[in-house]
C-alpha cells in the first residue's frame, strides 16, 4: 500500500490491518510497543495508571490484527548494549590519549528525538557527544526489517512495521530519510500514539481490561527490568549503569535502585565508582594514564554553542563516573550552560525532552489529575521491580541477537543498522 503524507499514520496503519490475510497485497504487519505506553494505555478505559498489563496490550494489539506484537524493551537492551559499549570505548580512548579519536566526552543520551531535535538546530556544536545509537524505536525498527525478514523468510518491503509510541515526535524521528535499509525501505513505517490506540481499540470495540494476558512474540519480544526504565527520566541512565558497571568490574552492581537520578527533580546527578577489573584493558590504562592531561581551562562560552571540555573522571585505580539527568528542554538548557561555563563537569548525560520523560510524553491520554505522571512513573518502577531479568546485558534475546547476527556490540554491522548520524541546523538542512 502506498504511503500518503496527507493521511494521519495512525489510520494508514488501519489499513494495512484491514487489507485481507489472504490478499496477495497483505503485508506482514508487525507492532512494536514502547515501555511508557503499557502504564497509561489504560487511562484510555478511564482507570488507573498501571491497572492493565502489558500481557492484556499484547493480546489487544492480536485482536486488531497484527500478525505479531514484539516489545520495545527488547530493544531498549539493545541500546544500552551499543550505548553502553560506546562509553567504554570513548573513555578508554581518551584515557589513551589517541589523537586519531574524534568522539569527545562527555556523552550525551539520543533516544529523545525532541532532544535531538533541539540539540541539532541550538547547539550544534554538540553533535560529535552524542551518542550515535538510534532511540529503542529505529533499532527495533532495523532489526524487523534484517535479522527477523531473514528469520520469517520475507522480504523487508513486505514487512509494514508500526510502532505504538507515547511520542508525537517519534513519526518525524522514523521519517529521517537516512532511517533505511537498502532500497530505501523504511526501518519504521507508521506511529501510533498511546492515545490513539485508545481511541482505536475503544471504536473497534477491543476492550483491553477484559482481556486475558497472552506473550509477545519472540525471538525480539522480551525485554529487562532496566528497559522498562527507559519510559520515565532518569531511566536511560539507570539501565545504562547497570551494564556499564558490570562490563568494567567484572562485578554485579548491588543497588540497582539509583534513588539520586529517580523522581521529578529537574537536574538529577550521581556518581558512581567504578573499578576496573584487574588485567583489563581500563585497569591498564589507568595505571599509566591518570589523569590524562590536566584540567582544562573553562572554554568562552560568548558564542552561541560552545563546545564542553573534558577534565577527566579518574582517581587511583578506579573511574568516578559522574552522570547527570536533565529533565524536560528547559532544564537541559540550563545544565549545558553550567557544563559549557566549566561550572559543572559529567562524564555521561542523558536528556528526556518531556517532564519526567516518556511518561509524560504528548502522546499519552490527557488527564485532569495533576499527579498522574508520578502515578505513570511509579508504575514503570514497579515492573522494573518484579522483573525476573534486571540487566540488559543478562536479556537472553538480545544475547542470542549478537550470537546469530551482529557478532558483538558496536561491530561494523552493528554500526550499520543500529547507530546513525545527526544533521547541524536539523533534517531539513540535510
Amino acid at each position: 500500500m502506498e504511503r500518503d503524507e496527507a493521511v494521519a499514520h495512525w489510520k494508514q496503519a488501519l489499513a494495512e490491518l484491514d487489507v485481507p490475510k489472504d490478499s496477495p497485497k497483505r503485508k506482514y504487519v508487525v507492532a512494536s510497543v514502547a515501555p511508557a505506553v503499557r502504564v497509561a494505555i489504560a487511562e484510555s478505559f478511564g482507570l488507573p495508571p498501571g491497572s492493565t498489563t502489558p500481557g492484556q496490550l499484547a493480546e489487544a494489539l492480536r485482536r486488531l490484527g497484527f500478525d505479531a506484537v514484539y516489545d520495545t524493551l527488547f530493544a531498549a537492551d539493545l541500546t544500552i548494549m551499543e550505548e553502553g559499549t560506546e562509553l567504554i570505548h570513548r573513555l578508554k580512548e581518551h584515557l589513551a590519549a589517541n589523537p586519531e579519536y574524534d568522539k569527545p566526552l562527555p556523552m550525551f543520551t539520543s533516544c529523545c528525538p525532541g532532544w535531538v531535535g533541539m540539540m541539532e538546530k541550538s547547539y550544534p556544536d554538540l553533535i560529535p557527544y552524542v551518542s550515535s545509537c538510534k532511540s529503542p524505536q529505529m533499532m527495533m525498527g532495523a532489526v524487523v526489517k534484517t535479522y527477523l525478514a531473514e528469520k520469517k523468510a520475507l522480504a523487508p518491503q513486505d514487512i509494514c512495521m508500526v510502532s505504538v509510541m507515547p511520542c508525537v515526535r517519534k513519526q518525524g524521528e522514523a521519517d529521517r530519510p537516512w532511517h533505511c535499509q537498502s532500497g530505501g525501505v523504511r526501518d519504521v513505517d507508521h506511529v501510533i500514539t498511546t492515545a490513539e490506540l485508545g481511541t482505536v481499540l475503544k471504536e473497534r470495540n477491543v476492550q483491553l481490561p477484559e482481556l486475558p494476558d497472552s506473550q509477545f512474540d519472540n525471538p525480539i519480544g522480551d525485554g529487562s527490568g532496566g528497559a522498562v526504565l527507559f519510559g520515565t527520566t532518569g531511566g536511560v541512565m539507570e539501565a545504562a549503569l547497570r551494564t556499564a558497571y558490570e562490563v568494567i568490574t567484572g562485578q554485579k552492581m548491588e543497588r540497582l535502585q539509583l534513588s539520586e537520578i529517580r523522581g521529578m527533580d529537574g537536574i538529577k546527578a550521581a556518581s558512581v565508582t567504578l573499578k576496573p577489573a584487574p588485567g583489563s584493558e581500563l585497569a591498564g590504562l589507568l595505571k599509566t594514564r591518570c589523569p590524562v592531561k590536566p584540567p582544562a581551562a573553562k572554554p568562552d562560552t560568548a558564542g552561541p554553542a560552545a563546545p564542553l571540555h573534558w577534565d577527566g573522571c579518574t582517581g587511583e585505580g578506579e573511574i568516578t563516573l559522574r552522570v547527570a539527568v536533565a529533565n524536560g528542554l528547559g532544564n537541559a538548557k540550563k545544565l549545558i550552560t553550567k557544563m559549557q561555563s566549566g561550572e559543572v563537569g559529567y562524564d555521561f548525560v542523558e536528556v528526556m525532552a518531556c517532564p519526567a520523560g516518556c511518561v509524560g510524553g504528548g502522546g499519552q491520554p490527557r488527564s485532569t489529575d495533576k499527579q498522574v505522571t508520578q502515578k505513570r512513573q511509579a508504575a514503570l518502577y514497579d515492573l522494573d521491580d518484579k522483573a525476573a531479568i534486571r540487566r540488559s546485558h543478562e536479556n537472553p534475546a538480545v544475547q542470542k541477537l549478537y550470537e546469530e547476527f551482529l557478532g558483538e556490540p558496536n561491530s561494523h554491522k552493528a554500526h550499520e543498522l543500529l547507530h546513525t548520524h545527526y544533521q547541524a541546523g536539523g533534517v531539513e538542512n540535510e
